[in-house]
């Protein structure tokens, strides 16, 4: 990416004013004395390509007043009519000009006017068109802004995933962050002001994206297979219940079927038997022969039959009255425990209820305790403003020494009992379900013994030499093996998809076990190993002092800078009850951050920043870095003459970087003329005021 030419456009009561300026390809320093505004013409290049976010706001409530309410020129205040900003923008031999309009013009700001062609260099022209910003889409479909400029810098940016699980696409924003440090905050961490857009760990995302990992492929990989291995268990799932649910209606059971996804899941080995009254499990295959067996007998019963004696009528009447009673018995026992899992299930839905409000009022309670912890409010620290005496977060903890459960601990505390009800709600679903089924299959039984008997009552007053009992009872056996029928090919269809489902969980497995076991594979950790002596590097060059360089380390869980062997003065920078404790073996660590001085804290965030960059553009890596730097007063703090010398140095030597400095030098000649002695660079010289009458 090179910024070619900026052109800020203000229209006043007072006629035309504005500023025009042409970048080179390397370093440029933008000089002035602090009230020249420099910092307008960072927050306008900000502006003109939609990173108004870095600043802290979204369209014209990001810029400075100089862009939007007045100019102040020779003691006087113009009052803006109007005012824009264009930019001429090359990348990969393409060059674009940006118009993005502030104030008083005839579109309206969230639309950008493109031209491909080089508008200020070279006074081209070609048909606009037009994108929009900061709305719905704009990072996601073509008419989008930032779908534009994505595209325009040949970036392939990664899916991430949110806070809330949703999938989305890494932030062009977040890129920028780590390019462009404007001077009120930026200089207050290694990547500030990240805009929120619900990105977990953004910073370590930023990094290993510019950097050039494999872990967002790593990530989509495994998050596709989670997926995949998502499915294959729920379908699983689905399948294991339909087939369970079939077969409690016909009074079924089955064996050898794992609930779960396995790998060579064999269906043979699946086996069905039938449960009858005051018998062991018989075989279905045995069953069904038994069945046709039992239809062929009263066939030849009824072909030689004359006529029933009364004695064995009565003794079959007895003998099915007798199982009506003990399914009644069961059905209603049945009931019963359908009322209760009923109840169970009202209360466990109370319960979880319950447990999702008590757990979003402890995480806003816990969230405003953060809050008055980074506004170091003494007591969100538990500590009391007058007497500075501990206290608690609650009036329970004023009379009692018992201790409580901290805010934290009982917001986990609640997750888990969310997760528990949960489970419990899942399982007493199961169970309704399965109850119902056998309710179902005990009131058919009920209906086909109430038939039978009815049957041989009408048997035993009937002279006729067809026995109706013994039609109905064939009846009912053809009619229960067409059902046994259809079952077999229902579940012969089932085991089917599971197979093919066991075939998939198979493969699953294996490509899982293909991708790294760790966050960053051999390669991603050469990368790092780059970083780290690239880091090392710089802030030897940069006269970094607060400590030794070698006991330097880079975290690569967190990817920061941290110093070995600091428990000490770690120690010395915590309050008692605050001392970090460490597992045996373990190997303390201090932040580099809290262990230096502040303007020693800003050499860090110059290594860190450019080390990012040398380390995407070395030839064994080829990240993603765009090579573009804009830094805001990177002289912080008082920052030392020779410090920044070598700052502007590095960025000068390398080659393929676009750097845009502004800087005051302390508003001193001779502090200028030293920091950038012996360094090639485009000076941007500003006059009183960089916003001028035209």
């Amino acid at each position: 990416m090179y910024i070619k030419a900026l052109n800020i456009d203000v229209q006043t009561s007072s006629g035309p004013f504005g500023f025009y300026t042409e970048f080179s390809r390397h370093l440029n320093i933008i000089r002035g004395r602090n009230s020249a505004g420099k910092s307008t013409i960072v927050h306008a290049i900000l502006y003109a390509i939609g990173m108004e976010e870095l600043l802290g706001a979204q369209n014209e409530n990001a810029l400075t007043y100089a862009l939007k309410d007045h100019v102040e020129y020779e003691e006087a205040k113009h009052l803006i009519v109007s005012s824009g900003v264009t930019i001429e923008i090359e990348s990969h031999g393409k060059t674009i000009t940006i118009t993005r309009g502030i104030k008083g013009r005839a579109r309206n700001n969230k639309l950008v006017e493109i031209q491909e062609c080089a508008g200020l260099t070279k006074s081209e022209s070609a048909i606009p068109f037009f994108r929009f910003i900061h709305d719905s889409g704009s990072a996601q479909i073509e008419e989008g802004f930032f779908t534009y400029f994505e595209k325009f810098l040949n970036l392939n940016l990664p899916m991430v995933p949110q806070t809330s699980g949703k999938p989305v696409k890494l932030y062009l924003q977040y890129i920028f962050a780590a390019m462009a440090i404007e001077q009120k905050r930026g200089w207050t961490d290694y990547i500030a002001n990240l805009p929120y857009f619900g990105i977990k760990d953004a910073r370590i995302k930023i990094v290993d994206y510019l950097v050039g990992t494999d872990v967002f492929e790593t990530a989509a990989s495994r998050d596709t297979l989670d997926k995949e291995s998502k499915r294959i268990y729920e379908e699983w799932q689905i399948l294991y219940r339909t087939l369970n649910i079939e077969a409690l209606k016909l009074g079924l059971h089955f064996e050898n079927f794992p609930k779960a996804p396995i790998a060579n899941f064999n269906q043979e080995v699946v086996t069905f038997s039938m449960t009858l009254p005051d018998r062991e499990p018989v075989n279905l295959i045995e069953y069904k022969r038994s069945q046709i067996a039992e239809h062929q007998r009263i066939g030849q019963e009824q072909q030689s039959r004359t006529q029933a004696l009364p004695q064995e009528l009565t003794q079959s009447i007895e003998k099915l009255t007798d199982e009506l009673a003990r399914y009644t018995v069961a059905y209603e026992a049945c009931l019963g425990n359908l009322t209760l899992l009923r109840a169970s299930r009202n209360s466990n839905t109370i319960n979880t209820k319950q447990a999702h409000d008590e757990l979003k009022k402890n995480q806003a309670a816990q969230k405003l305790i953060n809050y008055g912890a980074s506004l170091s409010l003494s007591t969100a620290n538990d500590s009391c403003p007058a007497c500075h005496q501990k206290i608690g977060h609650s009036l329970v903890d004023l009379h009692e020494s018992t201790p409580h459960m901290d805010i934290g601990t009982n917001i986990e505390y609640l997750r888990a009992q969310l997760r528990m009800l949960e489970r419990d709600g899942v399982g007493i679903e199961q169970q309704i379900t399965e109850t119902e089924a056998l309710r179902d299959q005990i009131s058919r039984m009920v209906a086909v013994t109430k038939s039978s008997l009815n049957a041989l009552r009408s048997d035993l007053n009937s002279n006729s030499a067809v026995s109706q009992a013994g039609v109905r009872r064939q009846l009912q056996i053809e009619m229960h093996l067409e059902e046994l029928e259809k079952f077999s090919e229902s579940s012969s269809s089932i085991l089917n998809q599971i197979t093919r489902l066991s075939e998939q969980h198979a493969a699953n497995v294996k490509n899982r076990s293909s991708l790294p076991t760790s966050t960053y594979s051999a390669a991603d950790s050469a990368k790092y190993d780059l970083f780290e002596k690239m880091f090392r590097l710089n802030i030897g060059t940069f006269d970094y002092h607060s400590a030794a360089i070698a006991d330097i380390e880079f975290n690569r869980d967190n990817l920061l800078p941290y110093l070995a062997k600091m428990e000490l003065r770690e120690i010395n920078e915590r309050s008692d009850d605050q001392a970090p404790t460490k597992t045996e073996g373990s190997k303390p660590k201090g932040n580099i951050a809290r262990e230096s001085s502040a303007s020693d804290f800003v050499r860090l965030i110059w290594s860190y920043l450019i080390s990012i960059y040398q380390t995407s553009s070395h030839p064994t890596v080829q990240g993603n870095h765009p090579g573009f730097l804009l830094l805001d007063e990177p002289g912080q703090h008082s920052m030392a003459t020779k410090s920044q010398q070598a700052l502007f140095q590095q960025l000068s030597a390398e080659a393929n970087l676009q750097s845009i400095v502004a800087a005051s030098f302390d508003d001193s000649e001779a502090t200028y003329l030293e920091a950038t002695y012996n360094v090639d660079f485009k000076l941007i010289q500003l006059a009183d005021k960089s916003i001028s009458p035209i």
